[in-house]
């Protein structure tokens, strides 16, 4: 694919209705064919915002090597109105890609996977993204430049690259910039700092970012209160905006939604497992102990993952005795794990108690509660721990194996009394992707006439 590649299946002569959309350039490293859940959050504004009078232009990668593709989430764009504008980058997927011969990357063992994030974030500031900066830009200046009518540009972050590009462009061409924080940035907790002149560099470039954007959005309230402490005296409350990760309920249109019964109580876990912050051993120690509690439990229960599943994992499993209960169906496209959603009992998320969890509020948590289904987080406290409760879910410590089995036994007997919790609808309602569009649509409009 050139990397000057764009978009778009517009004829010359626009439509009325389309050329009174106003411009919005959105810079999103991440995104399709590109997969996985980093993808959804851009992908979903960008197709609601012609709704709300915004017609995006969209300035992403031209795709080198990712872990996961899904070709079909283009196919939700309508590129009659959308335009996508992809730029060549000298980032590390490059080099991947180089030395793989293939864009399909596999995910390496955990510990080289920390290896290989040490020395990167040792190396690159603010992340491994920084060489798409430089093509970004010009590609960014090039497509205002022609447009002539670009009215505000919006950046979505991780990669925090994403911001310092938007920052730029502010600077030169006087457009405000609305700063999406899908996770914390200097207290992250995947964020390692070689010496503590790395954590003061970040720093600062968060204070730039912070204070540069006319509008910052946070996709919980904890991250906002965080960014208001850290800043205190520089930010005001009206300076940051909260909008929530969400499911779009067009991706549920026309699925099998009622569970089959097999006759065996199915935990399901969907998305990656890939990082420290994310391990299925809390979850397989807990159901280690629940089965030794409950001998009835193993003839009955199935583990099921579908998606990224590295090798290590299933190891463990099978040291734990389970083996015969874990299912990996791999990795799939959006529709079909949403799909495997809908045949699952309880639907799991996990996060480690490491240091700064807190914020981080998981993305599968919002299409778990679209399914109906039981949620089930084995979380510290923090925002996804909230959220589950919220949805009247069931919550353990992932450092407490012997409160994970007793709630895994709970949930087990209630699946047996058909009288497992589900999300209250006014929770599933609130939200809606389109709904939480049509929320930045407005902060979009209030900025122009402030």
């Amino acid at each position: 694919m050139a990397s000057s590649e764009f978009l778009s299946l517009q004829s010359p002569a626009s439509s009325s209705a389309e050329r009174a959309l106003k411009k919005v350039l959105v810079i999103a490293y991440y995104f399709p064919p590109m997969g996985l859940s980093g993808v959804q959050r851009a992908l979903k504004f960008v197709k609601y915002l012609p709704e709300f009078g915004w017609k995006p232009i969209v300035l992403t990668i031209a795709p080198t090597a990712y872990y996961a593709y899904d070709e079909t989430l283009l196919n939700e764009l309508d590129m009659s109105v959308v335009e996508v504008h992809r730029s060549a980058t000298r980032d590390v997927t490059r080099v991947a890609a180089n030395f793989s011969k293939s864009r399909q990357l596999n995910l390496p063992k955990a510990p080289l996977r920390r290896l290989m994030s040490a020395i990167s974030q040792t190396f690159f500031v603010p992340d491994n993204k920084i060489g798409w900066k430089k093509s970004a830009l010009a590609k960014a200046s090039e497509i205002i430049e022609k447009q002539g009518d670009i009215e505000l540009v919006f950046s979505t972050a991780p990669p925090f690259t994403s911001h310092l590009i938007a920052l730029e462009l502010r600077k030169k061409y006087q457009l405000p910039v609305v700063a999406d924080f899908r996770d914390p940035w200097v207290e992250n907790p995947l964020h390692f700092y070689a010496t503590p002149l790395h954590r003061r560099w970040h720093q600062h470039l968060e204070e730039k970012v912070l204070l540069g954007a006319d509008k910052i959005v946070a996709v919980n309230r904890l991250l906002k209160e965080q960014f208001l402490r850290a800043y205190r005296g520089k930010l005001a409350h009206r300076d940051i905006v909260i909008i929530p990760h969400g499911y779009d309920p067009k991706d549920f249109e026309g699925l099998p939604k009622t569970r089959v019964n097999t006759g065996k109580f199915r935990l399901l876990y969907s998305g990656t497992l890939h990082s420290s912050e994310r391990s299925p051993k809390p979850f397989f120690l807990g159901l280690k102990k629940a089965i030794e509690k409950n001998p009835n439990l193993r003839e009955r229960v199935e583990a099921r993952f579908v998606g990224l599943f590295p090798s290590e994992y299933l190891k463990l499993a099978a040291s734990l005795g389970l083996d015969g209960i874990v299912q990996v169906a791999g990795y799939k496209s959006h529709r079909e794990t949403i799909a495997e959603n809908f045949q699952a009992d309880v639907l799991w998320a996990t996060q480690s108690a490491v240091k700064r969890i807190e914020t981080i509020t998981q993305g599968k948590l919002f299409e778990y509660v679209a399914c109906g289904r039981t949620l089930f987080g084995i979380t510290p406290e923090g925002a996804s721990r909230q959220f589950v409760l919220e949805a009247n879910g069931v919550v353990a410590h992932p450092n407490n194996p012997d409160e994970i089995a007793a709630k895994i036994l709970d949930l087990f007997e209630m699946w047996k009394s058909g009288t497992l919790p589900v999300p209250p609808k006014d929770v599933v309602e609130k939200y809606d992707r389109r709904n939480l569009t049509a929320q930045l649509a407005r902060e979009f409009e209030q900025l122009l006439f402030a």
